[in-house]
């Protein structure tokens, strides 16, 4: 934790005069091993945040930190602009598809999951005897039940009323920018590292559950011979021109990492909440007039080397010995 000496001076003579100058305070990690997340969401206007001011205050954070992977659902509007049929349809084939997996264990278990976090269906439930005539009948007069009572197909979760964003942490890389997050107070500029940086787009897996099901609603003829039982499926490595691995085994591996790691659920707190507010004073140091100054360790000429082009050592010897004569 340390500052910077503020620069109060302000020459009025420049073309370009300084109009503001801060007290900068850079503050560690968290100390009770909290992370600080940044989650953009790009598909979305940052004046329609999800908040309760704009009643859609997210129903649920979920985090697979070592597959890097987080989800947020946020709550649809069953009753505006909403094709009933299809959120019937989906909302049926979410909750079969969790309860399926939920079942068997697989996909990180605590309801399932689909997609990248859910290892896009590999290893999961195999086929059904089949459908047949008969049980779609049922399903359709299912769903039409349920469109009659509209209302209380939401209660008893049978209608899709949430949309599920997610994103992966943005890998970090010896060369990577170190990010900060800025809360200005009264001329001082506080700043906290970000541990982690998510993209938040909306993911489809309503559509995947739909697909789930129908395959495992096929024939177990149109899934393969009788009696094949379990196959060894294994990964062959390619290499480039210089020896390095493609992608192919990583890719692998990370696929079977999300699919095996549990979710972490975490409580979303409402950014108007009395306790996010207490969370957001935590962004600034205490104690101010004691702390350490910022002392660099690196001198003038290497941090221009650093931001620079390779020096032409060659040039440089010219210039010694120019100013030598």
């Amino acid at each position: 934790m340390g500052s910077t000496e503020r620069d109060t001076v302000i020459d009025d003579n420049e073309d370009d005069p300084i109009q503001a100058s801060y007290d900068v305070y850079v503050k560690p990690q968290w100390e009770d091993g909290r992370q600080l997340y940044i989650l953009q969401f790009p598909n979305r206007p940052s004046r329609e945040d999800y908040s309760s001011t704009n009643a859609s205050l997210p129903i649920e954070l979920r985090l697979k930190p070592k597959a890097g992977l987080v989800e947020l659902d946020v709550p649809l509007d069953p009753w505006t602009n909403y094709d009933r049929t299809k959120g019937i349809q989906w909302g049926e084939a979410m909750r079969k598809s969790n309860a399926a997996k939920s079942n068997t264990g697989t996909a990180g278990g605590q309801g399932g999951s689909h997609g990248l976090a859910g290892g896009f269906g590999i290893g999961g439930v195999a086929p059904g005897p089949g459908r047949g005539r008969q049980v779609q009948e049922d399903t359709l007069a299912v769903q039409q039940e349920i469109l009659d009572d509209f209302s209380g197909g939401i209660t008893r979760q049978r209608v899709l009323t949430k949309q599920t964003l997610g994103g992966q942490v943005v890998p970090k890389e010896s060369a990577s920018p170190n990010y900060f997050i800025g809360a200005f107070r009264k001329g001082q500029l506080h700043l906290s590292p970000v541990d982690e940086i998510v993209q938040m787009r909306p993911q489809f897996h309503h559509i995947d559950a739909t697909a789930e099901l129908d395959r495992l609603a096929r024939p177990r003829a149109e899934a393969g011979p009788a009696g094949a039982g379990a196959r060894a499926i294994h990964m062959t490595v390619k290499t480039t021109g210089e020896g390095e691995e493609d992608g192919q085994d990583s890719m692998a591996e990370r696929i079977k990492n999300a699919q095996e790691e549990k979710w972490q659920k975490m409580r979303y707190i409402d950014d108007n909440s009395d306790a996010a507010w207490e969370t957001f004073e935590e962004l600034f140091a205490q104690d101010t007039e004691n702390l350490p100054k910022l002392e660099s360790g690196i001198d003038d000429a290497t941090y221009l080397d650093t931001i620079s082009a390779p020096r032409d050592e060659a040039r440089l010897s010219r210039a010694k010995l120019v100013e030598n004569e």
